[in-house]
């Protein structure tokens, strides 16, 4: 059975986004402009659209991280660089991973429609609590094929991000819990996933205790392999098709048009995967 189209998109386009991230010489470059490595590089560059938020605003935001993770790198980096200048910085990494990533898979026509068909469905998603995704719509992404299929790709995959985060919010799942569902789901691995979000075993376990508790993992689970009970299923169904339901324009586009997206977004992804060394096992789960 075919995924849900809204998930099958975002598996294409979310490594476009993410080259930013993946990219071998980002973290220097970020050093450049005075930056200190690669979580305050991260949590700078992607909140930096916000202008200079608050650690309040980016832990709620990015929901997922430890607070003091978060509070590692904000509000130092707005010291450090202006976010006018970490945006620059950010562009320029994409710039380059995904021009030459792409190369030649798609030729320069090609590309440049591929990328102002994808911008044109990203810039008009429905805007209602989704802060991240709002944030980003008012940057110029320029005149570049390669900047703007990543400008395209980060409102869609903010606009996702966004919608996932109310999803679980509305079910009673915070930060900590959704790993463990992740987890639990097969998604992704314990030893992928707790050592890059910045929680202590400590605060690991309560989670994975409340999640129990309420009936949603097994009494066979363990914190570094859960299982999900039936009703630890459903809601976790719920939340994911909720978040496909809600961040979904690719139903509204004739099949003709979603066919050639599709297949050019698989094109770019897959070579801009292989020119950044993208890793099977990532925390993203693509």
């Amino acid at each position: 059975m075919r995924e849900h189209i809204s998930r099958v998109m975002w598996r294409l386009y979310e490594p476009i986004h993410s080259v930013v991230y993946f990219q071998r010489d980002a973290t220097e470059r970020y050093r450049e402009i005075g930056l200190k490595g690669g979580w305050m590089s991260y949590f700078a560059s992607r909140s930096a659209a916000l202008g200079t938020p608050s650690p309040e605003v980016v832990e709620a935001v990015f929901y997922h991280f430890a607070p003091s993770l978060v509070r590692r790198a904000i509000p130092s980096a707005w010291q450090l660089a202006n976010p006018e200048l970490i945006l620059q910085i950010r562009h320029d990494i994409a710039y380059d991973a995904i021009s030459r990533g792409i190369d030649t898979a798609l030729d320069t026509a090609s590309l440049m429609q591929l990328a102002e068909e994808i911008l044109d469905v990203a810039a008009n998603l429905p805007i209602s609590g989704r802060t991240l995704y709002a944030a980003h719509l008012g940057i110029d992404w320029g005149r570049s094929s390669a900047l703007r299929l990543f400008g395209a790709s980060t409102l869609l995959r903010e606009h996702r991000g966004d919608t996932h985060n109310s999803a679980l919010a509305a079910h009673g799942i915070d930060g900590i819990q959704s790993h463990l569902l992740q987890v639990a789901a097969g998604a992704v691995t314990h030893e992928v996933i707790f050592p890059t979000r910045g929680w202590s075993p400590d605060a690991w376990n309560d989670g994975f205790e409340r999640l129990a508790s309420n009936g949603l993992l097994s009494a066979r689970s363990t914190p570094e392999e859960p299982i999900l009970t039936e009703l630890g299923h459903n809601i976790k169904q719920r939340i994911e098709s909720q978040t496909d339901e809600q961040s979904n324009p690719w139903s509204d586009l004739d099949d003709r048009r979603l066919q050639r997206l599709e297949e050019g977004l698989r094109i770019a992804s897959a070579h801009v995967k292989q020119y950044v060394g993208f890793p099977a096992a990532n925390p993203i789960g693509v």
